[in-house]
């Protein structure tokens, strides 16, 4: 009988030890691996742009502990010569930590810009601020399609992860 009471002791021990064990493992790699949301600010670096504003939502995954894929949408406001027009991108990133919380990336795609088909080509850096709030800087450069890079659109932004 004493046996059996060991045997479950040492049972129950190891049931309610395992959960707190359990609470303190941590299944992402990466701060910046999942669905994250945020807002930029900048400008469309040709002659007539003054100023570009917009909303930014994407999802980022872990290929290796330092390499991440990430799929990207952005769209905003341009003043393209005191005309208030519209872009929208979608972009592949292919990023890299240089440490726990900077992430560098490459970053490319397709969309509209005042209307027209284009293309950008480009990158950034992100950093964790605190938490789960990040800001990063970006310059992508951007063309028309079947045409050369003909503007830049650099911008600053905040971005919160949804982890």
């Amino acid at each position: 009988m004493r046996k059996i009471y060991r045997l479950l002791a040492i049972i129950s021990l190891a049931i309610s030890s395992s959960g707190a064990i359990a609470q303190n493992v941590n299944y992402s790699l990466s701060q910046f691996e999942g669905f994250y949301v945020g807002a930029y600010g900048g400008a469309r670096l040709d002659p007539a742009t003054k100023w570009s504003a917009g909303g930014i939502a994407g999802a980022n995954f872990v290929v290796t502990d330092y390499l991440l894929v990430g799929l990207e949408a952005q769209g905003g406001a341009l003043d393209i010569g005191g005309t208030l027009t519209y872009d929208g991108l979608m972009l592949g990133k292919l990023g890299y930590e240089v440490s726990d919380n900077i992430m560098v990336y490459a970053a490319g795609g397709a969309g509209l810009i005042n209307g027209s088909t284009s293309y950008a080509l480009g990158g950034g850096t992100e950093a964790i601020l605190v938490d789960n709030i990040g800001a990063r800087a970006e310059a992508l450069g951007t063309g028309a399609w079947g045409g050369g890079l003909d503007a830049t659109k650099a911008s600053l932004g905040l971005i919160l992860h949804l982890q």
